[in-house]
């Protein structure tokens, strides 16, 4: 697609003469091309339907784990599928890069800080989390719009390093 874009982008101006593309316009279009393109290829959650706002922080135990407790400040390590509360389009994913992610609950969204603890590992938790536990106004990424209500399906792999 990056490259059909590109080349009809081309195509336009040569049939223009007094119409030209600068080399940084092109790469912004590519970026951009590909942004739309890596939302398009996200993951998606199984089972979730889009819902038009999230008020408040809610948890949901898709699958409850047997093993140990996470607790606040606790390091975690995790399996996880983030989206978009309003549209359901997938965002982030630890599953596509094949490696869980380990992190302090210290240092994630306050989603996360409040969500995760509780959970035991072999668990499977929705955490449904309003703007506000999120980013807030800073979007950290093209791919979450400023002020985005958002979901995750989280699996506790393990808890400790």
């Amino acid at each position: 697609t990056v490259g059909v874009t590109a080349y009809a982008i081309y195509a336009n101006s040569s049939q223009d003469d007094a119409q030209t593309i600068s080399q940084e316009e092109l790469d912004k279009l590519t970026q951009q091309s590909k942004e739309e393109q890596q939302v398009q290829e996200q993951r998606q959650i199984e089972g979730f339907s889009p819902v038009a706002s999230v008020p408040e922080l809610k948890t949901e135990d898709l699958v409850v784990g047997t093993g140990a407790e996470a607790k606040p400040g606790d390091t975690v390590t995790v399996d996880y599928v983030g989206v978009l509360a309003a549209t359901g389009a997938g965002f982030d994913n630890s599953i596509d890069r094949g490696q869980p992610a380990t992190f302090g609950l210290g240092q994630v969204i306050v989603g996360w800080q409040e969500g995760i603890p509780g959970m035991k590992e072999g668990g499977k938790r929705r955490l449904y989390i309003p703007a506000a536990k999120a980013y807030g106004e800073q979007s950290p990424s093209p791919l979450i719009p400023a002020n985005s209500d958002l979901v995750f399906d989280v699996t506790l792999i393990k808890v400790g390093q």
